[in-house]
């Protein structure tokens, strides 16, 4: 039940709400920049059935204060390290650190690693990861009705994240050659 005095407002369609989204892409990152931007001049035509850009909602306006400062990777690095704390994030991971929506192959690069940040049974552990996809993947008949089909984090019957852990990375995944279209972050 809504709270007296609100109102529902709608994410897509003519009367979608506008909102401002913030978002911390450096300045060395222009191709997210305008990937982002490329997105949201699509999304505005989102309600058609012609678009197939549906991740982002019409209304929405990205701003970059990053990048529009001009700071990069550098600076940013700078900043931490000048903190009295680290955020435990592996050189080279990024945030994310073993995110479905990377290459499985820079996945069993990044868990044989040595990275004495890295934290047992933490999300930047790729065991934590296989633990969680194993907790939350399911299985479903096929749909020719012979067997069944596993549908994990990287699809359907592909890789697990046990397997990556075991320095299996099996075939390249739908991202291996290409950065994604991260919506988390761009």
């Amino acid at each position: 039940m809504a709270k007296e005095g609100t109102r529902r407002v709608h994410m897509r369609g003519p009367n979608a709400a506008v909102h401002i989204r913030l978002l911390g892409l450096r300045a060395d990152e222009p191709n997210r920049v305008d990937r982002v931007l490329s997105r949201t001049l699509f999304a505005e035509g989102a309600t058609t059935a012609a678009c197939t850009v549906r991740t982002q909602p019409p209304g929405e306006m990205p701003y970059f204060p990053l990048f529009d400062s001009g700071i990069d990777a550098g600076e940013v690095a700078r900043f931490w390290g000048s903190q009295d704390f680290d955020l435990d994030i592996p050189s080279g991971a990024g945030n994310c650190v073993f995110c479905f929506m990377k290459g499985t192959r820079q996945f069993v690069q990044l868990s044989v690693r040595r990275d004495p940040r890295r934290k047992p049974g933490a999300p930047t552990d790729i065991g934590w990861w296989a633990q969680f996809e194993q907790r939350h993947a399911r299985m479903a008949p096929r749909r020719n009705g012979s067997g069944m089909s596993r549908f994990g984090f990287f699809g359907v019957n592909a890789t697990t994240y046990g397997e990556i852990a075991d320095g299996d990375s099996g075939p390249p995944s739908r991202y291996e050659y290409g950065t994604p279209a991260c919506d988390c972050t761009d």
